[in-house]
């Protein structure tokens, strides 16, 4: 063979999955599929908070946004450049990838025949193309394609702005268009934005995003686009029309299909995505897959840890299984909304007995100080004193969800992270108040 794992992706975790391969020693090559998938909400994000902080202090930007976001693009990617991973002693190759399953697996770009031990697919599903009546691609932007722009406001971007979708990446976008000074509204088919996390958690987050500025029209299916004159677009729902000049679609998919223009591979698929068993393997018992191609949502962390199962399992003999029930997820609105485990409506879906114990930052020490008292926690804990389930809306929710994860992990009781000592100056404390409302049953 000619090396021990090929990683095929188009995402940072393929890049990832590349230089933890080279950690263990093992010979890995890197079919980068095309350039990775760049962290758009976040960027965009981040931006509106360093213009908000400009306008407040009356600075002129010195780079346009497109400037910022080239340097920020390289900055994010310079450590895991062709000439860094070559450094490690990782080929990477760009080119489209062909699987060729007799007779055996192996990968075949341009007039190369890549064979190894072990495969890994670390992909990021793409946006799928909107099915809408009248929506035609030249009538509709992408999150990617504002990266283009020189600003993100009139006159380069058109107001009013229509932002199709409601997951992670919609919410975030629309927080930080709102905040560059446009006219935003997202339109969602389902009662209230971010409809796969936990409802409470979700309305926490919507509420700000409505207190920014952001109209947010729920429970209306697109039925239909009309394109007028000036390029004005009226979109026809089942609760009205509404008028914009800038269509923005940042639906992200209930499932994910493999892009035959970049990788070609005959796998099983599930409604959700491409299948794996608990190992990560695909139907393909040599190919192990990692990434929203799997379903789910776009997110770095979770096909990071997913890339850390895939590798071990790829190059070791012993198999690891995941399990998402201990993996936290961080959605980049402001106030951030982490969480871990299971929601309150799947903890009731499965007949489980537990109880409900939320605590507001109103009472911490830090969220008064730093005037941070509208974020709020929530945990769900079992009759055996098992947490099952985290939510947490508010400032360093991230670092405080990783708190929780690692102790539902461990299997630490709700008990513990009640004696545990929480600096009353920390954020942790709202832990260990709700920790304290248990109850035994």
């Amino acid at each position: 063979m000619d090396y021990d794992l090929v990683v095929v992706g188009n995402n940072a975790a393929a890049r990832w999955s590349a230089i933890a391969a080279k950690q263990y020693s093992a010979h890995v090559a890197l079919v980068a599929l095309a350039p990775d998938i760049i962290p758009t909400a976040l960027l965009l994000q981040t931006w509106a908070k360093i213009r908000q902080r400009q306008n407040e202090d009356r600075i002129n930007p010195t780079l346009s946004f497109k400037e910022w976001t080239a340097a920020m693009v390289y900055n994010l990617t310079e450590s895991r450049s062709p000439a860094q991973l070559a450094s490690m002693g990782i080929e990477q190759i760009n080119e489209v990838a062909q699987f060729q399953q007799k007779p055996q697996l192996q990968v075949h770009v341009e007039n190369r025949v890549l064979r190894s031990r072990q495969y890994l697919l670390s992909l990021d599903a793409t946006l799928p193309v909107p099915e809408i009546p009248g929506l035609n691609a030249s009538d509709y932007l992408t999150p990617v394609d504002l990266l283009q722009y020189s600003d993100l406001c009139e006159p380069q971007l058109a107001n009013p702005i229509i932002i199709l979708g409601d997951g992670p990446l919609a919410a975030t976008l629309s927080q930080a268009l709102v905040r560059l000074g446009n006219s935003v509204s997202l339109i969602s088919s389902h009662s209230h934005v971010l409809p796969w996390e936990d409802t409470e958690a979700a309305f926490w987050v919507q509420a700000h995003l409505e207190a920014e500025g952001v109209k947010i029209y729920t429970h209306c299916p697109i039925e239909a686009v009309q394109t007028q004159l000036h390029s004005t677009h009226e979109v026809i729902t089942q609760e009205g029309t509404f008028i914009a000049q800038s269509i923005i679609w940042a639906d992200e998919p209930p499932s994910a299909v493999l892009e035959p223009n970049l990788v070609r591979v005959k796998l099983r698929h599930t409604p959700q995505g491409v299948w794996v068993n608990p190992n990560l393997q695909t139907s393909q018992p040599h190919l192990y897959a990692c990434g929203s191609i799997l379903g789910g949502y776009s997110l770095l962390d979770l096909a990071q840890y997913e890339a850390t199962v895939a590798v071990k399992n790829a190059l070791f003999w012993k198999q690891h299984r995941v399990n998402y029930q201990t993996v936290p997820v961080v959605i980049a609105t402001e106030p951030t909304l982490a969480r871990v485990g299971l929601t309150e409506a799947q903890a009731q879906q499965r007949q489980l007995s537990f109880q409900v114990l939320s605590q507001s930052y109103q009472d911490t020490y830090q969220g008064q100080l730093q005037q941070q008292t509208s974020g709020w926690c929530k945990l769900i804990v079992d009759n055996n004193r098992q947490i099952l389930g985290a939510h947490i809306v508010g400032t360093a929710a991230a670092e405080l969800i990783q708190w929780v994860a690692l102790g539902m992990k461990k299997q630490c009781p709700i008990t513990e992270f009640a004696k545990e000592s929480c600096l009353p100056s920390s954020y942790t404390a709202v832990i260990g108040q709700a920790a304290r409302q248990w109850r035994s049953p």
